[in-house]
Order: structure tokens, then sequence, then C-alpha cells
């Protein structure tokens, strides 16, 4: 008597079934890869405006130093020995206007007075740019008479605002002043309390997403204790 045997038959994948694993995975992975891309896009631009955010930062610090030191030593320190054209007495802020301001006082602590000036330079790259430079007061000239520094620091890519001055000066009841006509030696500049300084730094590069300039605007205000 003979044994019938069944044999037994492994199916595989078909050729279309193969396809479909193929076309599934490629979109999944297609997927995967466009997030990735996506997280670097904004992880630049993140950073970007990290490296901004830092460096207006550190240069809005310095200009508040800078104002609490304004007019430190005054003439009276030395029991008026001394007039506004020595160098060892400081005008505080003589001149201000939206784009610049010009300022005396002691502010590295050495017992001489430094002319600073912030102004706001328009032109190619890196400018426009706001500036910070400083160097040590001439004795027997009067503040306007003083020569800026030549070299400074500086916030590159600087875009002012329509309506929004970089610097604007305040009372003691907190009313902004007029910037109509700059305020000039004594032309208003004795009921200056505090100034306010706003800085719009633009990026090199376009938000992905918004398609708009990469823009961080940072505002600080300092108080002139000695004026």
């Amino acid at each position: 008597m003979k044994k019938k045997t069944k044999s037994l038959r492994q199916d595989g994948f078909s050729l279309l079934e193969l396809l479909m694993v193929v076309l599934l995975l490629s979109i999944i992975v297609g997927a995967l890869f466009s997030q990735i891309e996506r997280a670097q896009v904004r992880y630049r631009v993140e950073d970007q405006k990290l490296d901004i955010t830092q460096q207006e930062r550190e240069f809005i610090d310095q200009f508040t130093r800078d104002l609490h030191q304004a007019g430190y030593p005054a003439p009276t320190v030395y029991g008026g020995q001394y007039d506004l054209t020595s160098n060892f007495t400081a005008a505080g802020v003589w001149s201000i206007s939206d784009t610049d301001l010009h300022m005396e006082g002691d502010v590295d602590g050495t017992g001489t007075v430094s002319v600073v000036e912030y102004s706001y330079v328009a032109g190619a790259s890196p400018c426009p740019c706001l500036r910070r430079s400083v160097t040590p007061k001439q004795p027997g000239l009067a503040p306007s008479a003083q020569v800026p520094g030549t070299t400074y620091t500086q916030v590159e890519n600087v875009v002012p605002l329509a309506g929004q001055p970089i610097f604007a000066a305040y009372d003691a009841s907190g009313n902004q002043l007029s910037s109509s006509i700059p305020l000039v030696n004594n032309n208003g500049l004795s009921n200056i309390k505090s100034v306010r300084i706003t800085v719009t730094t633009q990026g090199t590069s376009k938000d992905s997403d918004t398609k708009r300039d990469i823009q961080v605007t940072m505002t600080g205000m300092a108080r002139l204790v000695n004026n």
C-alpha cells in the first residue's frame, strides 16, 4: 500500500507586495527627514535670535553703566575749583537726539573723565549699526569741542523702526521730552532724569516659517543719578 505524501508549498512575498512595502518605507523616511530638516532650520533661526539678543543685551548693559556715571564727578565735587573744561569734571549728557547721545563721565573708575558717544551709522554691511566710542577728555575744551574716539564697539545691522527713536529722554515725572529739536547743552538737558534706549537688530536671513526678516528688539532704561 502506497502512502500519499502532501507537499507543503511555502508562499513568499509577491513583487507587488514588495513594491508596496518600499513605497511605504519611502514615505515614512521622507517624512522623517523632512521633520529633521525643519528642526535644523528652526535651530539655525533660534540660534541667530539668541546671538542677536546676547549682543543687544551686552550693549544695553554698557549703556546703562555709562548713564549711571554721566556727570560724575561734577564741579561741585571739587568745591567749584574746576569748571566743565577740566578733565576732572564731567558735563554729563550734553547732547541727545533720536539717534545720537553724547556724554561725559568717569565711566571706568580711574578718576579721569571720558568722552562717550553713542551714534547710529547708516551704510552698507556690517552697518547700519549703533556704535559706542570712548576717549579720555581733553582739558581746556568745551564738551562740544571734544573729539570722539576712533575705536568703538557696535551692534551691527540695526534698523530704526518708524516712530520709535533709538534714544528718548524723560523728565522726573516720566514724561517724554520732545525730540523735534535735539537737546543740546542747556536746551532742556537739566530736565532729563532718565534715558531709554531701543535697539532693533535684523538677522542675516529670513524666518522660514513667516518668510519675514528675523528681528529682535530690546529696550533699556537708565537713570541719570548725577543730573
